[in-house]
């Protein structure tokens, strides 16, 4: 009984550590920046990245959107900008709302490697909340790329509908590559696409802010719907 007891402190005095030290870790490399050395050339197409307080997306006009991927994707009509986001799959499917998040499912999501989703939703117009980054030709096509090897697509370079899932009619989910973690959340894949294209972004971040504090918001624009 007492080496039980022993085992069971050593596992708790563990978890502990190991919180403090990714809270203070995130914090500190969310402060340090990448690609500082920003070209002072124009760069013509402008994209957006949104957060809902914890997740963030890339948002990203349909017209830029590849023709192969957005008929995939079958945005409205009326739809002007696709938010494209990666994350846990159980964390998507099982938690529509912060209420419904089980301890099971955020211990999963957190410490153990879990199967991933992608998260398509729909938007008509500009948020004035979005933050805003403009790229150039060569940074397009290599975020798209990013984009593309995240989604899990067949021979034929299909992507897979997880068909019946979905908070409304204008977001839907897809199959997705890469195991999620406390290491690669949602905020870290944005944040390495950025990076990856030589956006100016947080070394490495698990949060949102990391992310958003080296965009500039957008600022008077019309409120979404």
């Amino acid at each position: 009984m007492k080496t039980a007891f022993i085992f069971l402190g050593r596992t708790v005095l563990f978890l502990l550590a190991f919180v403090v030290l990714y809270v203070l870790f995130s914090f500190l490399l969310t402060w340090i920046p990448v690609n500082t050395d920003q070209p002072a050339t124009k760069r013509p197409h402008r994209l957006y990245a949104f957060s809902n307080g914890v997740h963030l997306d890339f948002v990203i006009p349909t017209q830029l959107i590849p023709e192969q991927l957005l008929t995939q994707l079958r945005p409205g009509a009326e739809t002007q900008f696709l938010g494209i986001g990666w994350g846990d799959k159980g964390f998507y499917l099982d938690t529509p709302t912060w209420a419904d998040l089980s301890a099971k499912v955020a211990v999963r999501a957190m410490f153990l490697p879990s199967p991933t989703a992608m998260h398509v939703t729909e938007h008509r117009v500009i948020n004035r909340t979005w933050s805003q980054l403009d790229l150039s030709d060569a940074q397009l096509e290599a975020l798209f790329g990013y984009i593309m090897d995240s989604f899990q697509t067949d021979s034929r370079g299909q992507i897979s509908e997880i068909v019946g899932e979905g908070y409304t009619p204008l977001d839907r989910f897809y199959e997705a590559n890469g195991n999620y973690s406390c290491f690669k959340t949602c905020n870290t894949w944005v944040n390495t696409g950025l990076r990856r294209i030589g956006v100016k972004t947080a070394i490495w971040t698990p949060m949102d802010k990391g992310v958003l504090r080296y965009l500039p918001t957008v600022g008077n624009q019309p409120e979404a719907t």
